[in-house]
């Protein structure tokens, strides 16, 4: 009876033993799997909406009449480190024109499109890493270039459309941009950045005319980007 008991005692004593020491393991791997996390790095895609700003003393100007373009941006970022390397790429129309013509033999419609694009490589600082709210601050180096595209769409579905990329320049640009991250769910983020950005003088496209046989034609003349762009968008982490 008293080895029974004994063995009894002993069993349960190695059962607790056991459970505790699953208890810790559990546990350490609850610790690193946190740690993992924290120091993981991590991939941020955003996809926005961005319109210049003209007169930043004004802002209503923005709402009256925007331009709004396109804004793919991405960075890599690591928790271990302060700064996150990055790109932004970005289209915004200037203006557009639309002319019916009359070509010997065919018809059909010319579109033709002035617009800006840019490259930038980008340094970012965002102290918060883990918050759902992460403000950030960024600097800015790369390209802006104002170019003028053309479409004839031909009215006989037999005639082969013509694309083309008339004019083209470019020219440096720098500067800084400050801005944050709102988590909406673990994965999802909405992004808003306001840039400040200096730029050489380009060459913007005043007229725009197409004589009777198509040819396009345009006058150009000097001019000085905005310095302000506003961003908003969606930005996906993972």
């Amino acid at each position: 009876m008293k080895k029974s008991l004994l063995l009894l005692f002993a069993l349960m004593a190695l059962t607790f033993v056991t459970q505790a020491q699953t208890s810790n393991k559990k546990s350490d791997s609850s610790k690193s799997k946190t740690e993992k996390v924290h120091k993981a790095v991590q991939h941020i895609i955003t996809f926005s909406a961005m319109s210049d700003v003209h007169n930043e003393n004004n802002f209503e100007l923005l709402l009256d009449s925007p331009q709004f373009g396109l804004d793919f941006s991405y960075r890599k970022q690591d928790h271990t480190k302060l700064f996150s390397n990055g790109i932004s790429l970005g289209w915004q129309p200037i203006a557009t024109a639309d002319n019916e013509i009359e070509t010997p033999g065919y018809e059909g419609t010319l579109k033709a499109v002035n617009q800006m694009i840019h490259a930038h490589y980008t340094v970012t600082v965002s102290p918060f890493k883990q918050k759902r709210f992460q403000p950030y601050i960024e600097g800015i180096v790369g390209a802006k270039g104002v170019a003028l595209s053309s479409s004839y769409d031909y009215d006989d579905p037999q005639q082969a459309d013509v694309n083309d990329i008339p004019y083209f320049s470019a020219t440096l640009n720098y500067g800084y941009a400050g801005g944050f991250r709102l988590g909406v769910t673990e994965l999802i983020y909405l992004d808003v950045r306001y840039a400040r950005i200096q730029s050489g003088d380009l060459k913007r496209i005043t007229e725009i005319d197409v004589d009777t046989n198509g040819e396009l034609s345009y006058s150009t003349d000097e001019w000085k980007a905005p310095v302000g762009y506003l961003r908003a968008g969606i930005s996906l982490t993972f």
